[in-house]
């Protein structure tokens, strides 16, 4: 889906301010916006696509809180950290209360270069963001890449393991670009720390994400064999220190 939507970053793009990153490209969270400035955010870009279908939808930036907190009455707040997300809404429920349940995609990684408060009616922030991806055009395939992943996932006791089921089945069609796969390893394997997820958003270098997702399996495999060896000894009687 990635290679077929354009983002226009002439334009300004509305922020979603969250406390944690929730989003990475190519990758996809179910959200709400509760709080009224972000029903009309929300509003306003299903609104931009007019008869269109749901992607033409103005998109929505992610951005994450530069502080632990905020009390959200004053101009500037909260402070964002300048990493994001830029996402589009791809399914979309409005809730009786006035809520919206909505679907959103990551598209790609950007950086705030400012930002316009509230004004007028608008009650949510906009932003001018640049691009950070050094690379321009279609996600591709890597297969070099591809087999070291396949290498951590498919043998040995990771191979067991049922949150990579759904890596090892993309992996093996060998038909979705790497960058993708990867993708979805970094927002699974960074799931516990927040600096990390912020650090890895931010990077626009494909490849270290990429050594991150590597290394963190590989972490994973010996922990994961270590246990397991601690296990069988302990039913032998044998405890290992």
């Amino acid at each position: 889906m990635s290679s077929t939507v354009q983002i226009d970053f002439s334009r300004p793009i509305a922020l979603f301010p969250l406390p944690a990153v929730a989003l990475f490209p190519h990758t996809a969270e179910w959200m709400v916006a509760f709080e009224p400035r972000y029903r009309q955010m929300v509003e306003d870009c299903l609104r931009a696509r007019g008869e269109g279908p749901l992607l033409d939808a103005a998109p929505i930036a992610l951005a994450t809180y530069a502080g632990r907190g905020w009390s959200g009455e004053r101009i500037g707040e909260p402070a964002l950290r300048p990493a994001v997300c830029v996402a589009k809404i791809v399914e979309h429920r409005a809730l009786p209360d006035g809520k919206h349940h909505m679907l959103l995609h990551g598209f790609c990684r950007a950086r705030i270069d400012s930002i316009a408060e509230p004004e007028g009616r608008r009650l949510y922030r906009l932003a001018r963001l640049a691009p950070v991806e050094r690379r321009q055009g279609a996600p591709r395939r890597m297969p070099v890449l591809e087999g070291e992943i396949a290498s951590l996932i498919e043998d040995g006791e990771l191979a067991r393991w049922p949150a990579l089921d759904a890596v090892r089945m993309w992996v093996r069609r060998r038909n979705l670009p790497t960058e993708f796969i990867v993708e979805q390893l970094v927002a699974m394997l960074s799931s516990r720390d927040a600096d990390a997820r912020y650090r890895l958003l931010a990077e626009p270098n494909g490849r270290v994400r990429a050594r991150f997702a590597l290394s963190e399996l590989a972490y994973l495999r010996r922990m994961v064999g270590h246990a397991s060896t601690r296990s069988t000894d302990a039913e032998r009687g044998v405890i290992a220190n």
